[in-house]
């Protein structure tokens, strides 16, 4: 910025064209060419006369003067200048730029790029060298520190990261070739961060250190979990903005299915929280593939929904009437008290449930079914039964020729006393670290006493996702069509076994239920068990969607850190579950003891450019109505 006085210009270079005024003053005089003189004794008659209509050799001054004020109005109008602008506090040693690239610095990522080329002009105009830390986790080495030309293309390239703002671990190496007397120009994106206080200090020892804070609040989401599933929207600011619910209508396309409405805030530590309840119908919530704070571009602001989201509907058929005072006989009761938090349950005969489009369908001890074709329908398209065994199961004399079964069984059962019994109960295996129980710790008193056996196949090895302690399946799996064939080998209550009481039970059936296909949805997953994730789609800095450029597995230890370089928030799927990666999450503002702050990214004082391009219109609109009376003067004496 140019100071003259208490004028500033932003874009002084435009003040060269005032030099051309005075030639523009010759052009716009309009002299026409000198009259050429021709002797003839008759004009002596004429001596004395006085033509009463004299035409101007000359344009008028006072329209010439209107003319050329117009046109200096608008040099300097074009010029930027600012009445009392408050002075560049960055100093006059080598620069380093410091940008904070996390996904904090999306909303207003124009306005900071604008500041920060405006500082390498004025380090390249005083013959400065310069380099630019961009906080994004990817730096490496000791910073260079080049002519301040060659970074211009280097920070009109940058864009924010769909993860949180990252600094170098260790400030000295990186500023281990940084001249003395540094100008530290650092664009905050007004949160606080691990290592800003270590870099905050390290860059006050070498110089003076400008910060220039974000021009508005920053948001960010996250989803609460729990039996009912909610947001939470947390700000530096107290505006309160609604949560849009993106999803796919019934065509399939992407568009706002609802608008939630957070309720009462909380502050703490300058930033304000607000529970968002997602209060909608399981179909509607079921189709969501997106939360996002309305009018706030950023990948913090956005949250990607998953299957921890979203509630099934189950429906239970079976065997329900034991009396009031039997009914933990009922194996319904069980998967009731197992169920009913995190799903939606129907009850019903199997034509009745199907009827209600349901996600899962569980079948305790049922057999000879009425509605096979409609039920093996269901399943192909897409849906997962569930059936448990039980004492009807195992008198049934036709019991191998089953249908809808992952696998064939033996008549008959096999329990402690019987004919393939063994001498005591058995405990359970641990689960594979590739199956759907991955990661889930066995009990060592959930014991069986009796189950069903199946016949030996080649297959039966692949199909047993969890086994007894002798090997014998306990639960096996098959598909059929796009859908899933579940069997428990025993009991849904406590009759064969203890494994309806114990909290493993709740934890295996919320495993299968959350790997059933609900709309676009997909299974969730443990994350800390699965080996690694590979990326399906990822968000860029702004919230946007795009396609992942590579396809780089990210090890589980890493995806559980949450968003990072190689791992941007967006989903991922390892084996039979898909995850979302989201970037929102508790913040925290900054604050910069011994730093000059600079409000606003745009110099302040008072603008004077729209006023000027104003009074240049003006001028110009004088000039018209003045040519225009002189053009109708002209005519009324030629008249």
């Amino acid at each position: 910025m140019l100071l003259i006085g208490p004028l500033g210009f932003l874009t002084p270079w435009i003040l060269a064209a005032l030099a051309a005024l005075p030639v523009l003053w010759l052009i716009l005089r309009a002299m026409p060419p000198s009259p050429k003189l021709v002797r003839f004794p008759g004009t002596r008659l004429l001596l004395g006369l006085r033509d009463p209509h004299p035409v101007a050799r000359h344009t008028p001054w006072w329209l010439l003067l209107l003319r050329v004020l117009a046109i200096a109005a608008l040099i300097l109008g074009f010029a930027g200048p600012v009445w009392k602008p408050a002075p560049d506090q960055v100093g006059q040693g080598p620069l380093l730029i410091v940008m904070d690239a996390g996904w904090a610095a999306a909303p207003d990522w124009p306005q900071r790029q604008a500041r920060a080329l405006r500082a390498l002009d004025r380090a390249a105009a005083a013959g400065q060298p310069a380099a630019l830390l961009v906080a994004d986790g990817r730096a490496e080495g000791v910073l260079p520190f080049l002519p301040a030309t060659e970074l211009a293309a280097q920070l009109r390239a940058l864009r924010p990261a769909a993860w949180e703002t990252r600094y170098p671990p260790d400030p000295q190496a990186v500023l281990a070739e940084a001249p003395a007397g540094l100008s530290v120009l650092w664009l905050s994106d007004g949160l606080d961060h691990p290592g800003r206080a270590e870099w905050l200090a390290a860059l006050s020892g070498r110089g003076n250190v400008t910060v220039v804070p974000p021009e508005g609040p920053r948001q960010a989401l996250e989803l609460v979990p729990g039996d009912q599933p909610a947001l939470r929207m947390r700000s530096t600011g107290t505006a309160v903005a609604e949560v849009l619910a993106i999803g796919l209508d019934p065509q399939g396309t992407p568009r706002e299915l609802a608008r939630l409405k957070p309720g009462e805030g909380s502050a703490d530590a300058g930033v304000t929280s607000w529970p968002v309840p997602i209060d909608l119908p399981s179909e509607l919530r079921n189709r969501i593939t997106r939360f996002e704070i309305e009018g706030h571009a950023s990948a913090g602001a956005v949250m990607l929904a998953d299957d921890s989201l979203r509630r099934r509907k189950v429906a239970l058929v079976g065997d329900d009437r034991a009396s009031e005072g039997q009914r933990l006989l009922s194996p319904l009761h069980y998967l009731r008290r197992a169920l009913a938090p995190s799903t939606d349950l129907i009850e019903g005969g199997v034509g009745d449930v199907l009827q209600a489009s349901p996600d899962v369908v569980v079948l305790a001890d049922q057999f000879g079914l009425a509605d096979e074709p409609a039920l093996r329908e269901w399943v192909e398209g897409g849906g997962l039964l569930i059936r448990f065994a039980g004492p009807r199961m195992a008198a049934s004399e036709r019991l191998a020729e089953e249908p809808l079964l992952p696998v064939r069984l033996r008549a008959g059962g096999r329990d402690i006393g019987g004919a393939l019994a063994w001498g005591e109960p058995r405990g359970i295996s641990a689960f594979a670290p590739d199956g759907p129980f991955a990661g889930l710790s066995v009990p060592d008193d959930t014991t069986v006493r009796a189950q069903l056996l199946a016949e030996p196949a080649p297959d039966l090895a692949d199909r047993s996702i969890a086994r007894l302690s002798d090997g014998t399946p306990l639960v096996t799996r098959a598909a059929l069509g796009q859908g899933q064939l579940v069997l428990f080998h025993t009991t849904a209550n406590a009759e064969w076994s203890n494994l309806a009481i114990s909290g493993l039970f709740v934890e295996m059936l919320d495993r299968l239920v959350r790997s059933a296909r609900v709309g676009a949805g997909a299974p969730e997953a443990d994350r800390a068990e699965q080996p690694f994730w590979l990326p399906e789609l990822v968000l860029d800095g702004f919230g946007r969607t795009t396609e992942p450029r590579d396809t780089v597995p990210v090890a589980a230890a890493d995806f559980a850190r949450g968003p990072a370089p190689g791992a941007p928030a967006g989903l991922y799927r390892g084996g039979e579950r898909v995850a979302a990666l989201n970037a929102g999450g508790p913040i925290a503002t900054a604050d910069w003891p011994g730093a000059h702050i600079e409000r606003g990214a745009q110099a302040p004082g008072f603008d004077l450019r729209g006023w000027l391009i104003a009074l240049a219109a003006a001028l110009l609109a004088l000039d018209a109505l003045g040519s225009a009376w002189l053009a109708r003067g002209r005519q009324r004496a030629m008249a």
